[in-house]
């Protein structure tokens, strides 16, 4: 076994995860394994591909157009459009 520094808050956070993933997962996990959850959360393809959807949607909209559509739709709505 070996060991890495982290920041107190980093340690803090990780511990903070570990929770929530073994209230998902009904048993114990270790923080070796909490960390090993994340590092394959973040190299699957979902998260690759909803990053990439992420980008290409901020190089072709602009800032706040996307919440000025979401207004002017949600005004037809109550307006009964």
């Amino acid at each position: 076994m070996e060991s890495i520094k982290v920041r107190s808050d980093t340690k803090r956070r990780l511990i903070q995860f570990r929770a929530k993933l073994e209230a998902r997962l009904g048993r114990r996990v270790s923080l070796d394994e909490a960390i090993s959850y994340l590092l394959d959360s973040a190299e699957s393809p979902d998260v690759e591909e909803l990053a990439a959807a992420v980008a290409e949607v901020r190089r072709l909209v602009k800032p706040g157009e996307l919440t000025a559509e979401l207004r002017r739709s949600r005004s037809q709505d109550e307006a009964g459009s």
